[in-house]
């Protein structure tokens, strides 16, 4: 049998004492990246919004912002290069 990792235990997890623990766990394996902690920060809050019948949106509604008219940008002149053969 394959044991489970981190994070699959914290989205099994039955209870959020038991998400705070499994988070403690994790805080001290010594070779967990940043973005590994942070994912399980991330499924920690997922699976405690779960248990508590929230919904999580991923991102805030964005409020509207005026658009300032930004200076146009000057395009390069395409200089084409004088192909053209001398007869001499």
């Amino acid at each position: 049998m394959k044991t489970q990792g981190l994070r699959q235990r914290i989205l099994a997890a039955a209870s959020v004492e038991e998400i705070d623990n499994l988070l403690n766990e994790g805080k001290t394996y010594e070779f967990a990246s940043t973005v590994t902690r942070n994912s399980w920060k991330s499924a920690g809050r997922r699976r405690t919004a779960a248990l508590k019948g929230e919904v999580l949106t991923k991102q805030q509604p964005i409020e509207e912002v005026e658009e300032v008219d930004a200076p146009k940008k000057k395009k390069r002149g395409n200089k084409k290069k004088d192909t053209s053969i001398i007869n001499a």
